[in-house]
C-alpha cells in the first residue's frame, strides 16, 4: 500500500487522463461478451484540486474554446451519498488518502467533449483521483485507480461495464470480457476519423432499447450476442497481425448488428456510409449511440479527405487519433 502524506497550506494537486473509443463490442459487452477498447491520448483532461484552506488559488478562466470544457466545483470527504460524480469520486478519494472533513476546491480543464461516447466522465474521474493522490504525495495503484473511477462512472451511468475505466489511463488497446483485461500490441500504422454527430449520447436509453431488443425475441437475442461474440474475437485477431482492412469489415458488421440493438440513428447511419464512400476500411457508432460520434478506421494519407466527407454529411467537428502502435 503507498504511504501517504498530509497535505498542507499552499498544495495542488494534479492529475490527467485521456478519452477513449470502443472500436467493437458496445453494448454486448455488458452482457459479459468481450469489447475491444482504443485509448485516444490526444483529447485529454486536466484536474488540479486545491486545499479550500489555502490562499494559493487556481489561475482564472482564461476564456478557453470550443474546443474546451472548464468546471469547477467544491468537494468534502464528509460527503456520504451524493447524485453527483465529480463529488462522489473526490468524497470517496479523500477518505482514502486524506483527512476526516477535508474539503478541496476542483478545476476541470477537458479537451474530451461530454456525452460523446468518448469516454469523458470516467477520464474525468480518473484525472480527479490522480490528482487528490498527488495532492497527498500517493502514486495511486492500478486496483484503487479503477475502484475509484467506478464510483463515478455508476453514479454516471448506473451498471458501468468497466471498460471506460480501464482505457482512460491505459497506453494501449484493450481486449476487455468481464473484467479481464489484455493488452493488444498490433504493428500496423492506423488512424481513427472521429466525427461528433451534433448530439449527446443518450446511453441510459440506447441501453434500455438494446435491453428491450434482447428480451423481446430470445432466437434474436442468441443470434445477435453470438454474432457480436464473434465480429469481436475476430478484430482481436485483426488488429494485433495489423488486418486493418479485415477490421474494418468486422467494424462495419458490428455497426449493422448495432442498428439492429436500435441504438444508431439515420444521421449516425449517414456518416458512417460517407466515411466508406470516401476510402475508410470500416466505420461505426462508437459508445452508447442514439447521438454522439463515429469512429472510422483508415491511415493516414486518406483520414483528411474521410474527415471532410464526414463533415459534409453532417458531422459537426472531427478529430485524428492514431491507434497506438507496438
Amino acid at each position: 500500500m503507498p504511504t501517504t502524506r498530509s497535505t498542507h497550506r499552499g498544495v495542488s494537486g494534479s492529475g490527467r487522463a485521456h478519452a477513449k473509443a470502443i472500436l467493437i463490442g458496445e453494448h454486448t459487452v455488458v452482457y459479459g461478451l468481450p469489447a475491444v477498447a482504443v485509448p485516444l491520448r490526444d483529447l485529454t483532461v486536466e484536474v488540479v484540486v486545491t486545499p479550500t484552506d489555502t490562499r494559493q488559488r487556481p489561475p482564472p478562466d482564461d476564456g478557453g474554446s470550443d474546443d474546451i470544457f472548464d468546471s469547477r466545483f467544491t468537494a468534502s470527504a464528509d460527503t456520504e451519498t451524493t447524485d453527483d460524480p465529480g463529488s462522489a469520486v473526490v468524497a470517496a478519494s479523500l477518505r482514502r488518502w486524506g483527512r476526516p472533513g477535508e474539503s478541496v476546491e476542483v478545476r476541470v480543464r477537458s479537451r474530451i467533449p461530454p456525452a460523446r461516447g468518448l469516454g469523458s466522465s470516467a477520464a474525468t474521474a480518473a484525472a480527479t483521483v490522480r490528482a487528490v493522490a498527488d495532492l497527498h504525495g500517493v502514486t495511486p495503484d492500478a486496483r484503487s485507480l479503477y475502484e475509484l473511477v467506478q464510483i463515478g462512472e455508476h453514479v454516471s451511468h448506473g451498471r458501468a461495464s468497466g471498460v471506460d475505466a480501464v482505457t482512460v489511463t491505459a497506453c494501449r488497446p484493450l481486449r476487455f470480457a468481464a473484467g479481464s483485461i489484455r493488452p493488444i500490441t498490433t504493428p500496423a500504422d492506423a488512424v481513427l476519423v472521429i466525427a461528433d454527430t451534433g448530439a449527446p449520447g443518450r446511453t441510459d436509453r440506447a441501453v434500455a432499447a438494446a435491453r428491450t431488443t434482447l428480451h423481446r425475441d430470445r432466437t434474436l437475442a442468441r443470434r445477435l450476442l453470438a454474432r457480436a461474440n464473434e465480429l469481436t474475437e475476430s478484430a482481436v485477431q485483426e488488429l494485433a497481425a495489423g488486418r486493418m482492412r479485415a477490421l474494418g469489415q468486422s467494424m462495419n458488421d458490428f455497426h449493422s448488428l448495432l442498428r439492429e440493438l436500435s441504438v444508431s440513428t439515420p444521421g449516425i447511419d449517414r456518416l458512417t456510409t460517407s466515411a466508406r464512400r470516401a476510402g475508410a476500411y470500416g466505420a461505426k457508432l462508437t459508445g452508447g449511440g442514439l447521438g454522439g460520434c463515429v469512429i472510422a478506421l483508415t491511415d493516414a494519407d486518406s483520414a483528411a479527405a474521410i474527415g471532410a466527407a464526414m463533415l459534409a454529411a453532417g458531422a459537426q467537428r472531427t478529430w485524428l487519433a492514431d491507434i497506438p502502435k507496438g
